[in-house]
């Protein structure tokens, strides 16, 4: 009865690391939109950042989960 004791591994803390970094991502939004209710700056511009910046963090942690989840041969 030999089995392997699994452990968390380098693959596990890498996919923690980016899927906190697609998360710290989600709360951009909210200081681009403390910029852009700034009195000199146009803020066009900071609605499409906006958006772009939450399509970022979907694909980041997407990404983090994919890494997390991946059959990598750890031997």
């Amino acid at each position: 009865m030999d089995k392997k004791v699994k452990t968390v591994g380098f693959k596990e803390g890498l996919g923690a690391g980016i899927v906190g970094l697609g998360l710290i991502y989600f709360f951009l939004p909210s200081m681009i939109q403390k910029i852009a209710d700034l009195d000199f700056i146009q803020s066009e511009p900071f609605a499409m950042l906006s958006g772009t910046v939450l399509v970022l963090a979907v694909f980041t942690v997407v990404a983090g989960l994919v890494v997390m989840l991946a059959n990598l041969n750890e031997e």
